[in-house]
C-alpha cells in the first residue's frame, strides 16, 4: 500500500512571501555578480594587452618575442571564457528566477534553479582541475627538489 503522504513531491510546495522576497533579492545580487564577474575578466584581458605593449616597447624586436607574447595569450582568454561562461549561468539565473518570482511561474523558477546548478556545478569542476594542476606542480617541485638535492649530495 502507498501512503498518500509519499505522493507529495518537492513540485507541490509552494513559496510564501519570505521566500519570494529571498529568492528575488538572491537574483539581484547573483546578476550584480554575474556583471562584476564579466567586467573582471574584460579588465583582465585589457590588462594582458597593456602590459604586453609596455614588455614589446622595453623588449623591442628580438626573435621570438611576437610568439612568446602570443603563447603568454592563452590563460587571459582561457580566463575571459570562464568568466563568459559564469557570466552566461549566474545571469540566467538571475533573470529567469525575477521572472518567475513577479510572475508567480514555477517553471521560470525551476530553470532558473538549474541554471544555478549548473554554475556551481562548473565552478566545482573548475576547483578540481586547479585542485589537480596545484598538486601536479607541487609534486613536480617535490621531484626536483630531490633531484637538486640528490646532484648536490653526489658532487659534494
Amino acid at each position: 500500500m502507498e501512503n498518500s503522504s509519499s505522493n507529495n513531491s518537492l513540485f507541490d510546495l509552494s513559496f510564501d512571501n519570505n521566500v519570494k522576497s529571498g529568492l528575488r533579492d538572491l537574483a539581484v545580487w547573483a546578476g550584480l555578480a554575474a556583471i562584476v564577474s564579466l567586467i573582471n575578466s574584460i579588465f583582465g584581458l585589457i590588462s594582458y594587452f597593456i602590459q604586453m605593449n609596455k614588455i614589446s616597447n622595453m623588449v623591442g624586436d628580438y626573435p621570438g618575442t611576437q610568439r612568446a607574447m602570443a603563447g603568454g595569450m592563452i590563460m587571459p582568454l582561457i580566463s575571459l571564457g570562464i568568466g563568459v561562461a559564469l557570466f552566461i549561468f549566474l545571469n540566467k539565473f538571475s533573470r529567469m528566477a525575477k521572472a518567475g518570482v513577479d510572475n508567480n511561474d514555477s517553471y521560470q523558477i525551476n530553470e532558473s534553479l538549474g541554471n544555478l546548478s549548473t554554475y556551481f556545478k562548473f565552478v566545482g569542476i573548475l576547483i578540481i582541475i586547479v585542485l589537480v594542476i596545484f598538486l601536479l606542480l607541487f609534486m613536480f617541485g617535490l621531484a626536483m627538489g630531490a633531484w637538486i638535492l640528490t646532484l648536490l649530495i653526489l658532487k659534494g
